[in-house]
């Protein structure tokens, strides 16, 4: 049980620790209207669209655990103003799990041949969690697909130098107990996919950060000041990507999206809809 409520708190946001209160007017990643279903790399990947397709697309990348439904907050606010694209990662909701091991890379060329198939050329993309991971590796890997990214709470490694140590301690706690139930003989697909999940967060990612210099597109990074991602480690991020910006949320956690989505979704469309610009203090002072 206390692997299930792990998944589910990271990915969807309980009701006993989240104030969710945005109103949704489709029961999102269970729409039979906008869902689909694309075979590439390896995979059926389920994914639903919405809003009019000749507009700006702006991909959607959900958390580790979460499905749809965990971006339903942003897909109400945005979809009258972009096209929206949004599916379940591999391992994760109605889309399969392939045969190759479960990593970040692996699921940026899932998404990256999901634009491809259909036939959109670049993107906005917004990313929480592991969703923003996967954003950063698309825009070092793929940067032609890249417009804009928003990348929330993302780390580059999977230690104590980017997560605090009771964080590290409990996934590998978790991911033991996994394995000792599957010993024992259980071969459910939800252990399995569960076992998988959390395996993911133990052993990835490992990026350096001065990868992150390859990023092309401008990025804006999104914390909360109670983010489960050590503020210094988000710094870390920000002081190596070319064109960046900063944003942290005071009074707010990993769950932003969903806790705060007002705020989030406002500062989110400033980035998207204007010019990138960093101004300096230095530069209005000499002017």
């Amino acid at each position: 049980m206390r692997l299930l409520l792990l998944v589910i708190s990271i990915g969807l946001c309980s009701i006993s620790f989240c104030q969710d209160t945005c109103f949704v007017t489709i029961k999102y990643g269970e729409n039979p209207d906008a869902g689909k279903y694309a075979h590439l790399n390896g995979i059926r990947m389920y994914y639903e669209t919405y809003g009019d397709p000749t507009r700006q697309p702006l991909l959607l990348i959900h958390g580790n655990g979460g499905y749809i439904y965990a971006e339903r907050c942003q897909i109400e606010y945005f979809k009258n103003k972009y096209y929206i694209i949004i599916g379940d990662s591999r391992f994760h909701g109605k889309s399969e799990n392939g045969s190759e091991e479960l990593t970040y890379d692996l699921m940026a060329e899932d998404y990256n041949a999901l634009l491809d198939y259909l036939k959109i050329d670049s993107a906005y993309i917004i990313g929480q969690s592991d969703g923003g991971i996967i954003g950063l590796l698309m825009a070092m890997n793929y940067p032609k697909k890249v417009k804009k990214l928003v990348s929330t709470a993302p780390n580059l490694r999977a230690d104590t130098t980017a997560l605090p140590e009771w964080y590290v301690e409990f996934n590998e706690n978790d991911l033991k107990k996994a394995d000792e139930k599957i010993s024992r003989g259980d071969t459910s697909a939800d252990l399995f996919r569960l076992r998988t999940q959390i395996n993911l967060m133990v052993e990835y990612p490992n990026i350096k950060d001065s990868e992150l210099n390859r990023i092309q597109a401008p990025v804006l990074i999104i914390a909360g000041d109670g983010d489960l991602i050590k503020l210094e480690h988000i710094l870390d991020i920000y002081r190596n990507i070319p064109q960046v910006q900063l944003f942290v949320m005071p009074g707010a956690t990993h769950f932003m999206l969903r806790e705060e989505y007002r705020l989030f979704n406002q500062i989110t469309e400033r980035f998207l809809d204007n010019p990138f610009r960093r101004p300096t203090t230095k530069e209005q002072l000499l002017k």
